[in-house]
């Protein structure tokens, strides 16, 4: 029992920094998009910039997909692993992949900042927060694991 305790501490401990750093990335992206506005950008014509908005929005929608693809995946694998350690190995690999393919998505609302997009960039960065929320590490689950 206190072993448990200490695995799910331990463990818990690390995926919420893992996790919180990844969340804070995309606030930071945010905020120097705000601070950037009207200093940085490139100079592309209106049609260049909806292709791109397209794209990156499309891009958008695969990447979430991928990220709770692959972490009810893994979290799947790790509820059928056999040993205690694996599972929550298994576990850790699935919250730090689904926090890290979030944070991309942040990235593609910065570089929609970038490139001279000044509005569309932002809801990027507001959903890549809100699939960390959503995807982030939950503490039944872990319990569950152990």
């Amino acid at each position: 029992m206190k072993d448990e305790r200490e695995a799910l501490k331990g463990t818990w401990s690390v995926l919420n920094t893992i996790w919180f750093v990844s969340f804070f990335s995309v606030v930071v992206y945010a905020f120097l998009g705000l601070l950037l506005k009207g200093y940085v950008g490139f100079s592309f014509g209106e049609d260049t910039l909806n292709r791109l908005r397209t794209f990156f929005y499309l891009l958008t929608l695969l990447t979430i997909t991928f990220a709770v693809y692959r972490r009810n995946r893994v979290v799947g694998r790790a509820r059928n692993a056999k040993r205690r350690e694996d599972r929550l190995l298994l576990y850790r690999r699935a919250v730090i992949e689904s926090a890290g393919i979030m944070d991309v998505v942040g990235v593609y609302g910065f570089l929609l900042l970038l490139f001279g997009d000044r509005f569309y960039g932002f809801p990027l960065m507001i959903t890549a927060g809100l699939g960390m929320l959503y995807l982030r590490p939950k503490r039944s689950e872990l319990q569950e694991l152990l």
